[in-house]
């Protein structure tokens, strides 16, 4: 199924077209319907379209400008224009466009359907359009599932020709709050290629991973760890895990790889920096084991903490830590082992079953363990956890209560400004892990979220009281500086986009 997306700033003439487009061609989907070009604009990357019908007379952006536009963000997308016979000197500048396709006002059945026909041919014969839908497919669908496409099934022998391909999934944990860009560019792909060699980006379902497939005419270990040294040197600042793996039959093997890989990285994420993974063939995906404590230091641990001889429990844990095999280990088995021990104590001691829940001890463990960036870092981290346990949780301290409303009063008043977690952490003089958790565990959100939350709760508010507001004025308003990653935000946090949100609070 094709999407197709309409921009038409008169709404009985927008209304009309969609309807005959849903009635004449069932292989097209309407994915959107806009009254002008910036509201198309904000959304083009979240509906992605094949195709974009748009009017040349519109307020804010018209269509020529839109097309302009969307010729640099999606070049694939066919375009075609509404279009009335006086309108040459726009037909003119369409075409230099690259547009090709013109639909006359007012748009009569028979047009309509010969436009359709026409773009389908075109889109049948994008190598590159197909390639990327056919990837996507096989990239997220189940392994029993079935192609649903005939004509995919049909031209699939025509592509994908290399004799092996190699998958490259780099990884960044969503806690962290840092994104993989998608761009291509940034990755410079063609660095990547030998000649006769081709990459794919797979876009991906969540913006912590990034998925490219490289076809290659020959394979080795090599040139595995070549490939994923070569995506991990355009990472961004943050901690990300990078792996490749070759594979021979894309259909049936690529969804298996990529769940295969995203396990492996997950699992053996580094403690310290930058990992690349090299995953051959078929290998099968190992279970990390659990770290070692040693069961006299158990027994320590375990005797100070029921005694709450703070000091002495907090040495041995820097014992534990010190040991060769911890210092060697991943954040998993850190996340896991840890974990298993306070579960032991849990059951063993029932007051320190009442203050890990008090403290949400799981939750939090889990956090400091993915959003530290190195082991100094997740030592003290840890350290101020178990700390936790020796306090007295039944009131919380005058001081923590009184920096944590002061954090919430200075969310909720300066969300329009440009606001890191570091730069907060330092201003109020405490470790910006530390902050996070004890933010988290008195208001049931982190920092970040909550601003999120404070700042898409004013935009929804300017929405509805100042509806001529454009949606990229409203972004910046609310903290956001660029538009495109507002829409993203707000689709992501309330399951519609902005336009959709407005339209809805216009039509109660």
């Amino acid at each position: 199924m094709f999407r197709i997306m309409v921009v038409e700033d008169e709404p009985l003439i927008l209304q009309s077209i969609c309807e005959k487009i849903r009635s004449i061609d069932l292989d097209f989907k309407i994915v959107g319907e806009y009254e002008n070009g910036e509201y198309a604009m904000l959304e083009l990357d979240l509906v992605k379209p094949h195709v974009l019908l748009t009017d040349v007379y519109m307020p804010v952006m018209d269509g020529l400008t839109l097309i302009e536009q969307v010729n640099k963000s999606s070049p694939s997308t066919i375009c075609a224009i509404l279009t009335g016979y006086r309108d040459f000197e726009y037909a003119r500048r369409a075409l230099q466009l690259g547009v090709t396709e013109f639909l006359l006002k007012p748009p009569q059945t028979e047009n309509i359907t010969k436009l359709l026909d026409d773009v389908k041919a075109k889109l049948w014969r994008n190598q590159s359009l197909m390639e990327s839908e056919m990837l996507q497919q096989w990239a997220y669908r189940k392994e029993e599932d079935k192609v649903n496409s005939t004509n995919i099934q049909q031209l699939e022998q025509e592509y994908f020709y290399h004799a092996n391909y190699v998958v490259l999934y780099a990884w960044n944990p969503p806690q962290m709050q840092v994104s993989l860009s998608t761009h291509e560019d940034k990755w410079k792909l063609d660095l990547l290629l030998l000649e006769g060699e081709k990459a794919y980006v797979i876009p991906p379902i969540s913006s912590h991973q990034k998925i490219i497939v490289v076809g290659v005419h020959r394979i080795s270990e090599t040139r595995l760890y070549e490939l994923a040294e070569h995506i991990s040197s355009f990472l961004d600042a943050g901690m990300y895990c990078v792996a490749a793996a070759d594979i021979n039959k894309l259909q049936t093997e690529l969804f298996p790889m990529i769940s295969k890989l995203h396990k492996k990285v997950y699992s053996g994420f580094p403690l310290e920096g930058m990992k690349c993974l090299v995953l051959q063939g078929n290998e099968n995906t190992y279970d990390l084991p659990m770290l070692p404590i040693p069961s006299l230091l158990e027994q320590e641990m375990s005797m100070l903490l029921v005694k709450q001889r703070k000091t002495e429990f907090l040495k041995r844990l820097e014992m534990l830590f010190d040991m060769d095999e911890w210092s060697s280990g991943t954040r998993m088995q850190w996340l896991q082992t840890l974990s298993y021990q306070m579960n032991a104590w849990i059951l063993q001691y029932p007051e320190i079953a009442r203050k890990s829940i008090e403290i949400h001890w799981k939750d939090e463990l889990e956090d400091l363990i993915w959003q530290a960036p190195n082991t100094t870092a997740i030592i003290q981290s840890l350290k101020e956890l178990h700390s936790s346990l020796f306090d007295a949780l039944d009131q919380e301290p005058e001081v923590e209560a009184s920096w944590t409303e002061e954090l919430k009063n200075y969310l909720d008043t300066r969300y329009m400004d440009n606001i890191a977690l570091t730069d907060v952490a330092e201003r109020f003089g405490v470790n910006a892990s530390y902050l996070g958790r004890v933010f988290k565990r008195k208001f049931g959100h982190s920092p970040i979220d909550y601003l999120i939350q404070v700042r898409l709760a004013k935009a929804k508010q300017l929405i509805r009281e100042k509806p001529r507001l454009f949606f990229k004025d409203i972004a910046e308003m609310v903290g956001y500086n660029d538009p495109f990653y507002f829409s993203k935000l707000f689709k992501q946090w309330t399951g519609q986009t902005p336009r959709e949100f407005k339209q809805q609070k216009m039509s109660e």
